[in-house]
């Protein structure tokens, strides 16, 4: 077993290719969201707002599509990032939901109200990591299949009845309104405006952690890296 670390000693979450998977994530859902909210709120002021912003309707729909292409590629790369290679399927099965974190979670919500003097200890990923990661991937999924129909609507009217396609429409603008939330508040709060995150972490521009945050929270994977040891005074 290796030796207690430096508490400033970086240790890889990320690789490269995870970071960059992770900004184009980001860019397609916020442009998504921004390009769609203008279309949900056209007769509102901050509608008409966005649309002018965006070029007018036609720009609106044109960058859309843009933003949706680039989801559906980020989509198919990440599916095959995560099935195909060595180090994206260890990511994901870190990612599979286990008993350990229902447990956990419980634990947690006792350590919030004050029941519980320490949280639990967390592995690679906490549970709420992993609500996040399969919420924003079956999120994504069902914005893209609502949205091919919405967007060969002449063809989807051919063979599906009006109702199922208002349904799809209805479906699509509040499951990217979920979406948004999910990914830009409570994401947001969690890794960078959370306690012990704040002001905000580093980790999504550098995919690294210091020992002492890994101590902190994932003190379950910091001991199968370095031990029991806490980290070492700088």
């Amino acid at each position: 077993m290796a030796n207690a670390p430096r508490k400033d000693q970086l240790v890889v979450r990320f690789t490269r290719v995870e970071l960059i998977q992770h900004w184009v994530l980001l860019v397609s859902l916020l442009g998504l969201a921004l390009t769609g909210l203008a279309l949900f709120a056209h007769a509102t002021p901050l509608g008409r707002w966005l649309i002018e912003l965006e070029g007018g309707m036609e720009a609106r729909g044109l960058w859309h599509r843009v933003f949706a292409v680039l989801l559906i590629g980020l989509t198919v790369w990440h599916l095959l990032y995560v099935l195909f290679s060595p180090r994206g399927n260890e990511q994901l099965r870190a990612m599979v939901p286990t008993r350990q974190d229902l447990r956990d979670l419980a634990s947690l919500i006792r350590y919030y109200r004050g029941v519980q003097g320490e949280p639990p200890e967390f592995g690679r990923f906490s549970p709420l990591q992993k609500l996040q990661y399969w919420g924003a991937g079956v999120g994504s999924l069902i914005m893209i299949f609502t949205g091919f129909i919405l967007w060969f609507h002449t063809e989807a009217m051919m063979v599906l009845p009006k109702w199922l396609f208002d349904v799809t429409a209805v479906v699509h603008g509040y499951e990217g309104l979920l979406l948004f939330i999910v990914l830009f508040v409570w994401h947001v709060y969690m890794v960078h405006l959370s306690p012990g995150h704040f002001p905000w972490s580093r980790v999504f521009l550098t995919g690294k952690i210091t020992a002492e945050e890994l101590w902190r929270h994932h003190r379950a994977e910091y001991r199968a890296l370095f031990g029991d040891e806490p980290p070492l005074e700088e």
